[in-house]
C-alpha cells in the first residue's frame, strides 16, 4: 500500500498512529494493529515506526518470521541490539549475566537463564533506556514472537506504569499472541488499544492499484475485483497482476481466477477436503447466491457428506441456508479444481433448477461449448432483464456471450447483439472496452445502415472523449444511415451534443437537435425527443434565446417518457444547467443530487463524472468551496475508471477553480496547468474556459491583473466570438473587468462590462446585476468619484440580498469598506471590511481573507492580529485542547464533524502547528502575548479597490 512513502485508504489509521506517538509522555501504552494477512498491517507498523523516529524517541523494532518461533530470546535480541551496550550496563552484575546468556553473547557453559532473571533485566533496560528519552517498543508479526522473548516482555509490560514507553506491536487477527494476551489481562483498559485494520473501499482499492501498477481499472472491473479480493489490498494487486499477465477477461458467472502467487495455498486447502465435499462446493461456486438446497440438487450430494467437512475446514459459513465462502478466493478455487466435463453438467442442471432470467442464462452458456441459437436467444433475454433494472455491465457481458454463441448464418442478429454489447459497456463505465469492440465491428462492414449504426454508437462514446471526432462520426452516420428515421434522429442529435460542448456553432447545434426531435415524434419515441429538446436547452441557453425558456417547458413535458434512459439524457438533469446559470442554485443543486443517484441507480456510470463537474460547480458558486474541491476530485476518480478523458480534464479545471477560490494558489495554478496541457487532445473547451477562470481568479485574488488579463482575455473573447449570452455561463467576465480597471485600462474595462451588462440586464440576471453594479463601483472609485461609488455598491449588495453568492458578496463588501475608508468613514469602513473578513473566513477564501485584513490595517487605530482566531475556530480550538475528540467537539458545538475539521485545519495553520498535542500550549502562548499597534498611516497598500 505504499509508494513514493504514500499510505492510501488508511487516514484515520495514520491518525491514531499519530496520537499514538504523540502520547508517549502519558506513560506505558501499547497499540495492538489488527488484520488478516494482506490488510496492509506491516504498512502501517513501519508508518508508527517512522513517526516515532521522526521524534526524540529511542524506537526498538523486530520482525519474527514464523520459522522463529523456536529460538529462544531471538526476537528479544532484534530489539535490543542496536541500544545493547547502554542497555547492559544499566543493570546490576546478575541480571547483565542472565541477560547476556539469553541473547548468546555469553558462551560460558552452565545451566540456562532464569526467566525471571532475564525478565527483570529486560524491565530495567527499558527503564533506563526510557529514562533517556521516550521509547517505542515495536513488534511486526507479534504472533511468530519466540515464547521466551514473548515472556520476557510480557513481564516487564505488567509492571511498567508511567514510564514513557510505548509498545507498537502488529498481529494477524486469526492467530493468538501470548503477549498480546498478557497484556490485554495486565494492563489498564485504557492503556492498550487495538485497531482493527478493515477491508478496502472500491475508491481506496483503486487508488492502492493505480499507486502500486500504474494502471487504471475500469469501475465494472475494478468491482469485481474487490468483490473477488474482499477487499484486501494484497489479494486485489495479486489479482490484478495475473490479469495483466494473462490477459485473462472476466465474465459474469464465474469466479475471478486465483492468482498465481496464491494458488497453492487455496488450492491445498480444497484438495484437503474429501471429493465429494469438493463436487459438492463446485456447485455452490458455480451459482452467484447458493444455498444448501440448489448445492445439493446441483451436485448430486447430500448435505452432510458435502456440507460438514467444509464447514469443519472452515471453507465455507452459513447464514440459514445461504452457503458463504469464507473468502471469495475459496470460491474461485473450488471451481478450478473441479473436472471441466463435470463443470458443464453442474451448470446443465442449475439452469434447470433456477428461475432467474440472468442466472439461468449464465448456467445455459456456461454448459455449452458451441454455437446455439436457443442459447444465444436466451441471453439476449436475460441482457434486456439486466439492462432494465439498471445493471449495464451485467447486460454487456450477457451480450457479448449471445454474440460468441450466435451461429454463423444469423449475420444480422450477430452484428445487433456485438454493437449493443459494446455499448453497454461504455454505459457501464468502460469506455476503452467500448471503443475498441465499436471501431473493430465498424472495419468488418460496409458502408451503409448497418455501419451507421455501430458509427452513432461509437460517436456517442467519443463525444465524452474528443468531441470533435464524436462530431465527425455522428455526421458520418447521417450520411450513410439510408433514411432511416430513427439512425438520423440519433445523429442529429449527437451532432448537437458536441458541438455544444465544443461551445462552437451553437445556432447550428439547436437546428440539429430541432431536427432530431422532429424526427423523433414523427417515430413516436418521446424518449429520443426529450433527449434532442435537452440539446437544443444547452444551445439556447447558452446563446442568452429568449426561446430557451419554451424549450425548456417543451423537454420537461417528455420527463417521464426519459425517466429510464441514461441520466444525461433526461432533461431534468440538462434543466439543472439551465437553472444553475439562471441563479436557481438550489434547484439546480437539489435536482443534480438526485440525478447523481439516478445515475448509479440505473448503472449508468458514463454520466456520472459530467454530474460531478456540473455539480462541483453549482457548489463553487455557493460557496461550498471544499464541497466543491471534493466533487472535483471525485469526478477525477470517476472519469479515469470511466476511460472518460475530457470529463476528467474538466474535473481538473474544476478542482483548480475551487484551490483558486480557497485561496491555494500555488494549487490552483499547477492543476489549472494540468488541465490546459491536455485540452488539446480532449477538445475540452469548458475545461479550458474553467482553468483559464482559476488562473485568472487566483492571479486577480493575489494582486497580480496584468497575469489575470492575460488568463482571462482568450477566455473572454472565445465567449464573444461564439455569440454567448447567458452571463451565469461566463461568470469569468468581471473578473476580467476588474483586472482592467486595475491595469488602468478604463475603456477597455467599460466597453467589457457594458457587453455583459447588457446581457445580464436582457435576461434579468441577479447575480450577474450584482457583479456589474460592483465593477461599476470599482470604475466610478478609480476616477475618484466616491460617492458614486458608494451607490453601486450599494445597489449590488440589494441584488446580493436575491441570491446567495458568498465571494462575490464578500468582494462587493470589501470594495465597500475601501471607498468608506478613503472617504475617512472610518467606523462603517471598520464594520464593512469586518464583515467581508468574516464572510471570507466562513468559505475559506484565503486571499480575500488576506485582502481585508490587509485594508483593515490601513485604517487608524488597532488593527486585527494577523491570523486571528475568529469565534467560531477559539470555541473549537478551547474544547479540542481540553482533549475532546473532533466527534465530542461536533456534538457539544451542534456543528458536523466535517466543520470541526476544517475549524480546526485552520486553527493549525494561523497558531503553526502540527499537532493536537500542541494545541494547549500555543494557545497560552497566543493569550500571553499582547497586540501591537498596526502602523496608522494611510500608505498605498493592494485592497479591494483598484485605485485606492
Amino acid at each position: 500500500m505504499v509508494v513514493s512513502r504514500r499510505i492510501v485508504g488508511r487516514d484515520a489509521e495514520l491518525a491514531s498512529l499519530r496520537d499514538f506517538v504523540a502520547s508517549l509522555s502519558d506513560g506505558v501504552a501499547v497499540l495492538v494493529l489488527e488484520g488478516e494477512a494482506g490488510m496492509g498491517k506491516t504498512t502501517l507498523w513501519s508508518a508508527g515506526v517512522a513517526y516515532a523516529g521522526e521524534r526524540e524517541v529511542i524506537v526498538l523494532q523486530a520482525r519474527p518470521a514464523e520459522s522463529e518461533t523456536s529460538l529462544s530470546f531471538s526476537a528479544a535480541r532484534d530489539l535490543l541490539d542496536p541500544v545493547l551496550d547502554d542497555a547492559l550496563a544499566a543493570l546490576v552484575p546478575a541480571q547483565r549475566r542472565a541477560l547476556a546468556r539469553a541473547l548468546v553473547l555469553d558462551e560460558g557453559e552452565g545451566p540456562a537463564p532464569d526467566p525471571h532473571a532475564v525478565g527483570v533485566a529486560v524491565l530495567n533496560a527499558l527503564r533506563s533506556l526510557a529514562a533517556e528519552r521516550p521509547l517505542v517498543v515495536a513488534v511486526d508479526d507479534v504472533q511468530w514472537l519466540d515464547s521466551a522473548s514473548a515472556a520476557a516482555l510480557a513481564f516487564a509490560g505488567r509492571r511498567l506504569r508511567e514510564e514513557p514507553i510505548a509498545l507498537l506491536l502488529a498481529r494477524r487477527l486469526s492467530l493468538e499472541s501470548g503477549l498480546v494476551a498478557e497484556l490485554a489481562r495486565s494492563l489498564p483498559p485504557e492503556r492498550l488499544r487495538r485497531l482493527e485494520l478493515g477491508p478496502l473501499g472500491p475508491s481506496e482499492l483503486h487508488r492502492v492499484v493505480q499507486e502500486h501498477l500504474a494502471t487504471t481499472l475500469p469501475r465494472p472491473l475494478l468491482r469485481e475485483v474487490h468483490d473477488a479480493s474482499g477487499g484486501n489490498p494484497f489479494y486485489a494487486l495479486e489479482i490484478v497482476r495475473m490479469l495483466q499477465r494473462t490477459g485473462v477477461s472476466i465474465e459474469a458467472g464465474h469466479p475471478l481466477p486465483v492468482p498465481d502467487s496464491l494458488r497453492d495455498l487455496v488450492h491445498g486447502r480444497l484438495l484437503a477436503l474429501p471429493p465429494e465435499s469438493r463436487d459438492f462446493l463446485l456447485a455452490a461456486a458455480a451459482h452467484a447466491h447458493p444455498t444448501v438446497a440448489i448445492a445439493e440438487a446441483a451436485s448430486g450430494v447430500a448435505r452432510a457428506e458435502g456440507l460438514r467437512p467444509a464447514l469443519e475446514a472452515r471453507v465455507i459459513d452459513l447464514e440459514g441456508d445461504r452457503i458463504r465462502f469464507a473468502h471469495p478466493l475459496l470460491a474461485a478455487g473450488a471451481y478450478e479444481v473441479a473436472d471441466p466435463l463435470r463443470r458443464a453438467e453442474v451448470h446443465a442442471r442449475l439452469a434447470e433448477l433456477l428461475d432467474d432470467p440472468e442466472a439461468r442464462a449464465w448456467q445455459l452458456a456456461a454448459s455449452v461449448d458451441e454455437p446455439d441459437e436457443t442459447v444465444a436467444a436466451a441471453l439476449e433475454e436475460a441482457a434486456r432483464h439486466a439492462r432494465s433494472r439498471g445493471a449495464p455491465r451485467p447486460a454487456a457481458l450477457l451480450l457479448e456471450r449471445s454474440h460468441e454463441l450466435t451461429p454463423s448464418e444469423l449475420e444480422d442478429a450477430a452484428h445487433r447483439r456485438a454493437v449493443d454489447a459494446a455499448y453497454l459497456h461504455f454505459e457501464a463505465g468502460d469506455s476503452p472496452r467500448a471503443v475498441v469492440q465499436l471501431r473493430e465491428l465498424i472495419g468488418q462492414l460496409p458502408p451503409g445502415r448497418r455501419r451507421a449504426a455501430a458509427l452513432v454508437r461509437l460517436a456517442r462514446v467519443r463525444s465524452f472523449d474528443a468531441q470533435a471526432e464524436g462530431a465527425d462520426l455522428f455526421r458520418r452516420a447521417l450520411e450513410e444511415a439510408e433514411g432511416d428515421a430513427e439512425l438520423l434522429a440519433v445523429a442529429h442529435e449527437g451532432v448537437a451534443a458536441c458541438l455544444f460542448r465544443l461551445r462552437e456553432r451553437l445556432h447550428e447545434a439547436a437546428e440539429h437537435a430541432e431536427s432530431a426531435a422532429q424526427l423523433a415524434l414523427e417515430l413516436g419515441d418521446e424518449a429520443l425527443a426529450a433527449e434532442a429538446l435537452s440539446s437544443r436547452l444547452l444551445a439556447e441557453s447558452l446563446l442568452g434565446s429568449k426561446s430557451a425558456a419554451k424549450t425548456l417547458a417543451r423537454a420537461l413535458a417528455l420527463q417521464d417518457a426519459a425517466d429510464e434512459r441514461r441520466v444525461l439524457g433526461q432533461p431534468l438533469c440538462i434543466a439543472a444547467v439551465h437553472w444553475w446559470w439562471a441563479d436557481e442554485l438550489d434547484r439546480a443543486r437539489g435536482v443534480l443530487l438526485d440525478m447523481l443517484e439516478r445515475a448509479r441507480e440505473l448503472g449508468d456510470e458514463a454520466s456520472v463524472p459530467y454530474v460531478l463537474v456540473i455539480l462541483g460547480q453549482v457548489e463553487c458558486v455557493r460557496g461550498d468551496l471544499a464541497a466543491a474541491r471534493e466533487r472535483a476530485r471525485e469526478g477525477l476518480e470517476a472519469s479515469e475508471q470511466s476511460g472518460q478523458h475530457t470529463t476528467l480534464v474538466y474535473s481538473l479545471a474544476l478542482e483548480a477553480l475551487a484551490e483558486a477560490h480557497l485561496g491555494a494558489a500555488e494549487r490552483a495554478r499547477v492543476t489549472a496547468t494540468r488541465a490546459l496541457a491536455r485540452v488539446p487532445e480532449t477538445a475540452a473547451r469548458p475545461a479550458e474556459l474553467l482553468a483559464r477562470w482559476a488562473l485568472g481568479h487566483v492571479e486577480l485574488a493575489s494582486g497580480g491583473p496584468e497575469d489575470a488579463a492575460a488568463w482571462l482575455g482568450p477566455a473572454v473573447a472565445f465567449a464573444r466570438q461564439e455569440e454567448f449570452g447567458e452571463p451565469g455561463a461566463m461568470r469569468f467576465v468581471p473578473d476580467q473587468v476588474e483586472a482592467l480597471l486595475e491595469l488602468g485600462r478604463r475603456e477597455d474595462a467599460e466597453e467589457l462590462l457594458g457587453w455583459y451588462e447588457g446581457h445580464a440586464r436582457r435576461l434579468r440576471r441577479v447575480s450577474a446585476l450584482a457583479a456589474c453594479a460592483r465593477c461599476r463601483g470599482l470604475l466610478a472609485a478609480a476616477e475618484g468619484r466616491l460617492e458614486e461609488a458608494l451607490r453601486a455598491y450599494e445597489e449590488a449588495l440589494r441584488w446580493h440580498a436575491k441570491v446567495e453568492l458568498p465571494l462575490d458578496r464578500g468582494r462587493t463588501l470589501l470594495a465597500l469598506g475601501a471607498a468608506q475608508r478613503r472617504m475617512k468613514r472610518r467606523r462603517e469602513a471598520r464594520a464593512t471590511l469586518g464583515q467581508a473578513l468574516a464572510l471570507f473566513e466562513r468559505i475559506g477564501a484565503a486571499l480575500w481573507a488576506e485582502r481585508s485584513r490587509a485594508e483593515l490595517r490601513r485604517i487608524s487605530g488597532r488593527a486585527p492580529a494577523a491570523g486571528a482566531l475568529t469565534p467560531a475556530e477559539e470555541r473549537v480550538a478551547a474544547l479540542v485542547a481540553e482533549g475532546k475528540t473532533n466527534r465530542e467537539v461536533a456534538a457539544a458545538l451542534y456543528l458536523s464533524e466535517r466543520t470541526v475539521e476544517g475549524h480546526l485545519s485552520r486553527v493549525f495553520a494561523k497558531l503553526g502547528i502540527r499537532h493536537r498535542g500542541e494545541l494547549a500550549a500555543a494557545l497560552a502562548s497566543r493569550h500571553n502575548q499582547v497586540a501591537v499597534p498596526s502602523n496608522t498611516g494611510d500608505s498605498p497598500v493592494s485592497s479591494g479597490s483598484p485605485a485606492s
